[in-house]
């Protein structure tokens, strides 16, 4: 078993991320539903996904798409991309999340904990190893949907997409596990531990 001295589980712990920068609304995404894709920092060579993502919001006009694609992949290889299309290496995950309606994962630890906390809906798109199991998680929570990489189709994402914004239930539970990650304070009960086994 775990022993409670060793080890104790705080929860989420998002820190202050000011420093990483913010992410603005483009004038033309005014009004407009906003997502983010991101498949983190180590699994992002792939181009045809992020081609299908792309072409997905791109017949989606009531939306704006923040892709995300890593230093492995240049904007030649995605081709024409949608006016509605906003396309980065890297972008301050966190504070895109803070005003985004979806979010695009892989369901790495770092960027599932970020979609409860900021209580947006996932569409998971597991790449490896804790990935499959933090996907299965979050569809068991409520919050999520998954898709394997080689369904992802534009068609298949845009349909996902569009049940998971539009379903009440979905943004029920994901208010709901918001509430219970603030609630939470992962980050000052982490501190205090540490505080705790300090001399003096």
């Amino acid at each position: 078993g775990v022993t409670p001295r060793r080890y104790s589980f705080v929860g989420a712990c998002q820190g202050d991320r000011a420093g990483q920068g913010v992410w603005r609304r483009p004038a033309a995404a005014a009004g407009k539903r906003v997502a983010l894709v991101s498949l983190g920092s180590n699994f992002t060579k792939q181009p045809g996904f992020y081609r299908a993502c792309a072409a997905a919001f791109g017949e989606l006009p009531d939306w704006h798409l923040v892709l995300q694609v890593g230093r492995q992949v240049t904007e030649q290889e995605l081709g024409t991309v949608p006016d509605n299309v906003e396309v980065h290496s890297w972008v301050p995950q966190l504070d895109v999340l803070r005003q985004a309606d979806l979010f695009v994962t892989h369901a790495g630890a770092g960027g599932a904990q970020e979609g409860l906390a900021t209580g947006t809906p996932m569409l998971c798109v597991p790449q490896a190893a804790d990935q499959f199991g933090n996907a299965n998680r979050l569809v068991l929570l409520g919050v999520a949907e998954c898709l394997d990489t080689a369904d992802a189709t534009a068609e298949a994402l845009r349909a996902a997409v569009l049940r998971l914004a539009d379903d009440p239930a979905v943004a029920a539970r994901c208010a709901a596990e918001r509430e219970r990650t603030e609630a939470g304070d992962g980050s000052r009960r982490a501190a205090d531990l540490v505080e705790a086994e300090l001399p003096g």
